[in-house]
């Protein structure tokens, strides 16, 4: 087991990043992360002169070595609509990011099992927000970002798994988030520490894809698939593009009619190839909280580069490492409709097989534990003073401990599990 080390520093404190290796400037000195926004005008509210390298924000904003800082301002009227509605329209209010300030920007709560308001009366109100920069003020953005996505890690004993597993996917070129720490107060007072992840947006599409263009869909709580309910009864909800459902109507009809051949009935119209790597990568970390084990979490996104298949990103990794003898979940306990369809080939199977061999072993070969303390060491002293912390610091310190042992031994847990 590893023990946990106590980061002998302040809370109000920035963590200070290599400049270098976010991308920025040349020069070889740390900055901290509120200083890293060069100024102009139109994006920082200062102007030096500068252009700034909006990329360099973008990826700083993500670095999982980094903790950002977001201070949320908000009258009492957008607070009591947002208790009665937190999901519902965006509020107006202030949000300075990394201490740069914009006003007018749009607010809202976010989560379904996670979701809490901010009456803090019954003693849970860490709410997850979604920030949306220029709902009401056109273009205002902070370098490229538009959105930002804070979790609240309510379901999450160790408060740093979507840290490390979007880390290592990112890591492994998969398609998925990247995800950093963020502290955050609201109206001056301290609301804890929170995952920091990319939103699933037009941005989002734009970075990964020659052709960005294409439908973006995310999923509501429940009923996220290829059916009637997944298209047109708000299964599958649109992040960008048109919308247009003429691809997924026509993946839903192919699984209408399948025949067992999982490659030569859906290949043209799904990226089979990716979707057994984003399977196989599920299984290797263990999260089993989103499709196709479940129908939410997962992002879908139809690519005009490739004469429209759509490929597939997980969405909330915040209860990965699973383990079979607790949740009943592992790699062929699945519900999607297309998962089914290849559990029902043979050829299919071993392809599958061969996938997660090649994802484990990669695992195995990579220093998971290592990324963990590295997360573990940056958040311990804002998990130790968090007003908001859903656990109380034991919990999180023993969690850490025994979900060190998981992590060490999971590429083997996994191949045992799977038979390979």
């Amino acid at each position: 087991m590893i023990i946990t080390l106590l980061l002998a520093c302040s809370t109000d404190s920035v963590i200070a990043f290599d400049h270098a290796d976010s991308g920025g400037g040349s020069g070889s000195g740390d900055r901290d992360s509120a200083d890293s926004l060069p100024g102009d005008t139109a994006d920082s509210g200062g102007d030096t002169g500068e252009e700034p390298d909006k990329d360099a924000i973008y990826e700083a904003f993500f670095d999982p070595r980094t903790i950002q800082t977001i201070d949320i301002t908000l009258d009492q009227r957008a607070i009591r609509a947002l208790n009665q509605d937190g999901e519902g329209a965006y509020q107006s209010g202030t949000v300075t990011v990394n201490g740069v300030e914009y006003a007018e920007v749009g607010i809202r709560l976010k989560g379904s099992s996670t979701y809490q308001d901010l009456d803090c009366s019954d003693g849970y109100c860490k709410a997850s927000w979604k920030i949306k920069l220029d709902e009401f003020v056109p273009d205002q953005k902070y370098g490229t970002l538009q959105r930002i996505t804070l979790n609240n890690m309510t379901t999450d004993y160790t408060q740093s798994k979507e840290v490390i597993v979007y880390d290592l996917l990112n890591e492994k070129s998969q398609l998925a988030s990247r995800c950093s720490y963020a502290r955050v107060t609201l109206n001056g007072e301290p609301w804890g520490l929170y995952s920091n992840v990319e939103s699933i947006d037009d941005e989002w599409a734009q970075r990964r894809f020659t052709d960005d263009s294409g439908n973006l869909w995310g999923t509501a709580s429940g009923g996220g698939d290829f059916t009637d309910t997944g298209l047109y009864r708000g299964g599958l909800v649109p992040k960008a593009g048109a919308g247009d459902l003429t691809q997924l109507a026509a993946i839903e009809a192919a699984l209408n009619a399948y025949q067992g051949d999982f490659f030569g009935e859906l290949d043209g119209l799904v990226n089979t190839a990716q979707f057994l790597d984003y399977w196989a990568w599920c299984a290797a970390v263990g999260n089993y909280d989103g499709y196709p084990f479940h129908l939410n979490d997962v992002i879908i996104y139809e690519d005009p580069a490739d004469a429209r298949r759509v490929t597939f990103a997980p969405w909330g990794t915040d209860e990965t490492w699973d383990e079979y003898e607790y949740t009943g979940q592992t790699w062929n306990v699945v519900y999607g409709r297309l998962a089914t369809a290849c559990m029902a080939d043979k050829a299919c199977v071993k392809e599958l097989k061969q996938r997660i061999d090649t994802a484990t072993t990669a695992y195995g070969d990579t220093d998971v534990l290592g990324m963990a303390q590295a997360a573990w060491d940056l958040s311990e002293a804002d998990v130790q003073t968090d007003p908001k912390r859903p656990f109380d610091l034991a919990t999180v310190l023993s969690y850490r401990d025994y979900y060190a042992g998981v992590m060490d031994g999971y590429d083997e847990y996994v191949r045992e599990k799977v038979g390979i």
